[in-house]
């Protein structure tokens, strides 16, 4: 039974990290709408060059959530080692 749980645990861990990459993928797109919408032109290529991108991290972080977890944990180490100037 500690099998099960623990299981269970996982599954809601990756639930929540699998929410989280959503959210922040939202928070993108909204950012990259925002800024392509100023930029003219080229603003409605962008957008949709960035539905297909969005589409295809959705898709990955669906598909494999503990590597784009990896990947955002990685990511976010070497942006706080390039970052910090000691």
């Amino acid at each position: 039974m500690a099998t099960a749980s623990s299981t269970g645990t996982q599954t809601q861990q990756i639930d929540k990290t699998s929410e989280s990459a959503h959210s922040a993928v939202d928070r993108a797109t909204q950012a990259a709408a925002q800024v392509a919408e100023r930029l003219g032109e080229k603003g409605e290529e962008w957008l949709a060059m960035k539905d297909d991108y969005v589409g295809q991290a959705r898709e990955y972080v669906k598909k494999n959530p503990i590597m784009a977890l990896g990947i955002a944990l990685a990511a976010g180490y070497l942006f706080g080692k390039l970052t910090s100037w000691r």
